[in-house]
């Protein structure tokens, strides 16, 4: 007992060093990963990227410093004198728009885009602007909602989803694109979601192990 004692007294504080200088080098690490700049949020806000449509971190960032979600498709690429990012600059309103939404997407990529921002949304504003193209019978296009589409987003809303018809009725819609099917575990746990089951456990962990990684 001795021995071990005096190896502690020995050793003990040179790992206790060792760990505290890991924690003090990564921690600016972890904070840089998840900070985001002003001027990144202020240029994501109106980049009509669809690596900001199907991320997270820029939104929510943005979304919690004052910026409105401005969900739509391609009119926001129309930057005339009344586009609302134009007129939001213009007038020094107390808002700035976050633009979400491009050429070809329609309520189905915009309903899983809302999953991953579902907290920045609560009591909220957001303005929603709907084209026409958005109200055919066979729904979205398939290519155009593959090029928009996020796992990441719809991990987030598994782990979030409620049995409700809408739930139910959101599995359904991505089981019918092919972007639905590309995961045989997640595509079997929205047939549940589908039928009003709930995942099984093994999906659950499958979902909760994908969305680390995505």
């Amino acid at each position: 007992m001795k021995i071990k004692k005096r190896l502690f007294e020995i050793f003990g504080p040179v790992l206790c060093a060792a760990l505290l200088m890991v924690v003090v080098f990564l921690s600016p690490i972890w904070i840089k990963f998840s900070y985001v700049s002003p001027t990144a949020q202020k240029n994501a806000a109106a980049s009509l990227s669809p690596l900001v449509l199907k991320g997270q971190l820029l939104k929510r960032r943005a979304l919690a410093n004052k910026y409105v979600p401005f969900f739509g498709s391609s009119e926001w690429s129309r930057f005339d004198p009344f586009h609302p990012s134009v007129l939001a600059a213009k007038y020094h309103r107390s808002y700035r728009p976050f633009l979400l939404g491009a050429r070809g997407s329609q309520s189905l990529t915009q309903f899983f885009v809302m999953q991953s921002i579902n907290q920045q949304l609560k009591n909220k504003k957001a303005i929603f602007f709907v084209s026409p193209q958005w109200f055919v019978p066979k729904g979205e296009d398939p290519n155009a909602f593959s090029f928009y589409y996020s796992p990441l987003q719809t991990t987030t809303w598994i782990q979030s989803e409620k049995g409700t018809k809408m739930d139910r009725y959101a599995a359904y819609r991505l089981l019918q694109m092919p972007s639905g099917d590309s995961d045989k575990v997640i595509s079997a746990a929205l047939a549940r979601i589908a039928a009003g089951l709930k995942p099984t456990e093994f999906q659950r962990f499958y979902v909760d192990y994908r969305h680390r990684y995505y």
